[in-house]
């Protein structure tokens, strides 16, 4: 793999939880949430926010700020799609939401589009494009959730008017927080979070197990995880026929160590080949960036901001290469 740096963005901290994709060839990094005043851990303020960048090309020097969501709002999912940007449900303070829109540059200017909603409010899961559909699957329903979702919708983009349908349930936990990849044909699902209740609200696990759906099939387990694997980049960039998980939170430190105290997130890359059913560590990537998005991008794989460690952002942004 091949690391190139692009442009820090202009939004001082960062953010973690924005909606990543393309529109044309630009790069769109929109919404998302950090703490702006002062850290979380200083008593710091969570801020959501609703502003839409871009970057024009791999060459570009900047990022500009080219339009706003219809409302401040992160950790929904984004997929892109021939018309653009696709954005999926997604959170704020105070509730979850199943809005979905597509980001498209015409001219220069950001058009905000609406695009059918999910059946049911989502925040934290994953999707993915697979042949003609975007899927996506787990998640929360509500801020004060305890259980994670393991219901998986589709949405046919050859035929919008259908809507989002439900699926087969996946036979693993419920997860929020997971990775996920997509073939012409096949949804795969790697890891993330199951909650629980406990005393002081929900209560964590993080999950090895990975699935697939086959259009048209049932899911199927696959090889497990090497290690926990939660917010990765996602949808997981594919290179040389490999699916690769970078990084991401392996849960080790979850509740044991203070943000500020925390060396942060793991920085190895996972790689899982589909024909063998097989994972292999590929050594360290150049950042550790969890709570983002991925986009396949100029010949490559772009990630933008996120966290390097809890309640820390970032404004770094890399693009991936295969060798």
């Amino acid at each position: 793999m091949r690391w190139t740096r692009l442009p820090e963005t202009p939004n001082a901290p960062g953010v973690g939880g924005s909606f990543l994709g393309v529109t044309g060839e630009s790069l769109l990094c929109a919404g998302g949430s950090n703490f702006p005043a002062k850290p979380a851990w200083e008593g710091g303020a969570k801020v959501w926010h609703d502003q839409v960048l871009a970057l024009a090309t791999t060459r570009s020097k900047k990022w500009t700020v080219v339009g706003k969501l219809p409302r401040p709002i992160g950790y929904g999912v984004g997929v892109s799609i021939r018309q653009g940007l696709l954005t999926i449900g997604g959170a704020d303070a105070h509730r979850h939401y199943a809005d979905c829109y597509v980001l498209s540059l015409e001219e220069g200017e950001l058009k905000v589009r609406p695009f059918p909603f999910l059946p049911r409010p989502l925040a934290y899961a994953t999707g993915a494009l697979v042949g003609s559909k975007v899927i996506v699957a787990g998640g929360t329903e509500r801020p004060d959730a305890t259980v994670a979702s393991s219901t998986a919708y589709a949405l046919d983009l050859a035929n919008l008017n259908a809507g989002w349908k439900e699926l087969p349930l996946c036979a693993g936990s419920g997860r929020m927080l997971a990775q996920s990849a997509g073939t012409k044909d096949t949804f795969y699902l790697f890891g993330g979070v199951a909650l629980s209740p406990g005393v002081k609200g929900a209560e964590r696990e993080y999950l090895t197990d990975c699935h697939a759906f086959t259009l048209g099939k049932e899911w199927r387990r696959l090889a497990p995880l090497p290690r926990g694997a939660a917010a990765a980049p996602s949808p997981c960039p594919s290179l040389e026929g490999k699916f690769l998980v970078l990084g991401g939170d392996d849960g080790k430190l979850a509740g044991k160590v203070e943000p500020l105290k925390h060396p942060g997130f793991t920085k190895e890359v996972l790689g899982y080949d589909p024909a063998a059913d097989a994972w292999e560590s590929l050594g360290e990537g150049s950042c550790a960036l969890v709570t983002t998005g991925c986009a396949k991008w100029n010949s490559g794989f772009a990630v933008v901001n996120g966290e390097t460690r809890p309640c820390t952002r970032s404004t770094e942004g890399w693009l991936v290469r295969a060798e």
